[in-house]
């Protein structure tokens, strides 16, 4: 059985957004499909501690007073 689906809107540059589809198109995804098997893959590669991943960004927490 299949996973239920969910909407997600998101605002992206009209610039990133013409890359992901160029390369969706290089890769025969629907762009969609495409920045979805992006996502999965940046989870996996995460979990597996891959090399030349890009560092966290560090989160600034409010201090205590």
């Amino acid at each position: 059985m299949t996973e239920p689906r969910a909407r997600l809107l998101i605002r992206i540059p009209a610039s990133l957004k013409a890359k992901l589809a160029e390369l969706a198109q290089q890769e025969h995804r629907s762009l969609n499909r495409q920045i979805e098997y992006l996502l999965d893959r940046s989870f996996r590669d995460e979990t597996k501690g891959e090399a030349g991943e890009l560092p966290r960004p560090k989160v600034r927490r409010k201090q205590r007073t």
